[in-house]
């Protein structure tokens, strides 16, 4: 494919693409848009190319009524004089290790155009295998493991992911539901893309339908046990060398948090207490670490 859409200063060799998006739907725990980050930052990861400014005009919007700057590019001012041109973040980075790692804004327009800057991206870049990431919000007991789902785009991937505790997710089968940009990626994928194999994981952040006395709702923003639980899979799979013990603990500290919070609200709270403990009843997870227990039915409708 003629070079269209992305521009690259280096192209490494490279096995793995990671993928998050800020500003996007599918972005419960700030799973998406953080731990992109939080990998571009662990691992000191180089720049090495974006998608074109074309691309930012044709997918992405000025102005939503409503809003303010929210959804308005980025710009630079020196001494009055513009420095730097407007801009969306779709961003390449260079991680080592075989992993590339893509942090982008999801696009509002034109997803047949976005999906093609980014699959003429990975292609340019020799991808064997993408991976986008995502979040969702729900009553997830903070003490257990996340909840971890995936769809995949080739049929042939199935027998590897089967080693990594995934329940896989029958979204959309059952009623009409819109595709996360993760999701829609992997449909493009499957039907215009076969020769990529994209997955797409999501995992279930803590959120419970009721706020604090600050009116503050009960759960945790940013996930770091979610982190730990999708990195734990992919540092398997991709092979990779990144030391994970510090999302480990920073997501024992949040969940032990929650769960105190959560304590103290069944205390205090009896409609709270019995959502809290219908929560922990109904919660199904399929355990990663050791699969021959906590392994719950692997298939839920409404998994995104």
């Amino acid at each position: 494919m003629e070079e269209q859409y992305c521009h690259f200063t280096d192209v490494p060799k490279a096995n793995y693409l990671i993928a998050g998006w800020r500003r996007q739907w599918s972005d419960g725990g700030d799973i998406s848009s953080g731990l992109s980050r939080y990998l571009i930052n662990k691992t000191k990861a180089k720049k090495i190319g974006e998608m074109s400014s074309e691309i930012g005009h044709i997918c992405f919007p000025f102005h939503i009524a409503g809003t303010h700057d929210i959804f308005r590019p980025r710009v630079s001012f020196e001494d009055g004089l513009p420095s730097s041109p407007p801009t969306w973040e779709n961003v390449f980075y260079d991680a080592g290790d075989g992993l590339v790692i893509f942090r982008g804004n999801e696009p509002w327009y034109d997803i047949e155009r976005y999906g093609e800057a980014f699959f003429e991206a990975i292609n340019r870049l020799g991808i064997e295998k993408t991976i986008t990431i995502e979040g969702y919000n729900g009553p997830a007991p903070p003490e257990l493991e996340r909840r971890v789902s995936c769809v995949y785009s080739d049929s042939s991937m199935r027998d590897d992911l089967d080693k990594y505790g995934f329940q896989y997710s029958n979204y959309g089968s059952t009623s009409r539901q819109g595709p996360t940009i993760g999701m829609a990626l992997v449909n493009l994928a499957h039907y215009k893309y076969p020769q990529n194999q994209v997955l797409r994981i999501g995992a279930m952040a803590p959120m419970y339908p009721f706020t604090t006395q600050k009116n503050r709702q009960v759960g945790i923003n940013t996930d770091h046990r979610a982190y730990y639980d999708i990195m734990r899979r992919l540092k398997d799979m991709c092979d990779l060398s990144i030391d994970l013990s510090e999302l480990r603990d920073l997501g024992d500290k949040e969940s032990a948090a929650l769960k105190k919070t959560l304590d103290r609200i069944s205390e205090n709270n009896q409609e709270a207490k019995e959502i809290i403990e219908k929560a922990a009843t109904e919660y199904e997870y399929k355990s990663y670490s050791d699969e021959s227990e906590n392994v719950y039915p692997s298939q839920a409708d409404d998994l995104p």
